[in-house]
């Protein structure tokens, strides 16, 4: 029995590594066929044991996220009133298929430096339109201003999280509302890997320039008054190209290379990053 439990736990741990090898051989693939550099951005040059580093721990952070998912259970408590005014309380919004685990190590580590309001939420499910889910995103956004009392919040948007949040602002009340907008890694015009995806609701609305991302940047790419910082990685095996995770009104685009899509969220580098944004004025 224990020889049978221990070859079903390698056989699952073996899944994410596998899952990294197939997404980075397609992230090469479009890499070396499809590069986009643009003026300030040229593709970081790959050094091999960095390579091999940055894959084996994207592989980590995938098993990490996944053992972590049924998490979500104590990750998604209400919203207390807040006895903190000294800066706007942060939502962190999880990418597609994801939920509010995936912020575990980086509202821990949020919370250590001193930000007493970080809220992580989740929307689903992630197959039906992405309107919807920008509707859930906006719909937690109003509760957690109204428990806290406060008048904005930020934002900090994994993936997928950072094209709903930008839509909610846009077109679901909440210009004005938010303060300002991190996102990691998102696709803000959409990724070629989305077309691996069935062509149903969210992921095909993820694809690369797709009608829904083009009609987001009408009128502007940074919505609402807010104040937008993009973070992106040019190994990032799940957004392609890299330079999609840009916004050109952005006030900063930074470049975090050698990091993965899953390791965005639990990057020391990412989480200082961040904190540093957020405590800006």
């Amino acid at each position: 029995m224990i020889w049978i439990l221990s070859v079903v736990l390698v056989v699952v741990a073996l899944i994410p590594a596998y899952v990294t090898l197939a997404f980075y051989l397609v992230w090469f693939y479009d890499r070396r066929n499809f590069p986009a550099p643009t003026e300030d951005h040229q593709p970081t040059p790959l050094r091999p044991g960095r390579t091999l580093a940055a894959m084996l721990l994207e592989a980590v952070s995938l098993s990490f996220l996944v053992a972590s998912y049924p998490l979500r259970l104590i990750q998604d408590a209400s919203p207390k009133r807040s006895r903190a005014w000294d800066r706007p309380p942060v939502i962190l919004v999880h990418g597609y298929g994801g939920n509010s685990a995936n912020f575990l190590w980086m509202q821990w580590r949020l919370r250590r430096w001193g930000f007493r309001n970080v809220y992580a939420v989740s929307y689903t499910p992630p197959h039906i339109n992405a309107r919807k889910l920008a509707a859930q995103v906006a719909r937690h956004v109003e509760r957690v201003l109204e428990r806290t009392g406060a008048e904005q919040v930020d934002l900090v948007c994994h993936s997928m999280g950072g094209p709903l949040s930008r839509y909610a602002i846009k077109n679901l009340g909440l210009a004005g509302r938010v303060r300002k907008v991190i996102t990691l890694g998102s696709p803000h015009h959409g990724t070629r890997i989305a077309a691996l995806f069935p062509a149903r609701g969210a992921a095909a609305q993820m694809r690369y320039r797709s009608p829904f991302t083009k009609e987001l940047a009408e009128g502007g790419e940074c919505p609402g008054g807010a104040r937008y910082h993009c973070f992106y990685s040019d190994m990032d095996n799940f957004v392609m190209p890299a330079t999609t995770a840009r916004l050109e009104q952005a006030e900063d685009n930074l470049h975090l290379p050698y990091l993965g899509h899953c390791s965005l969220l639990y990057s020391p580098r990412v989480a200082r990053a961040v904190a540093e944004r957020l405590r800006a004025d």
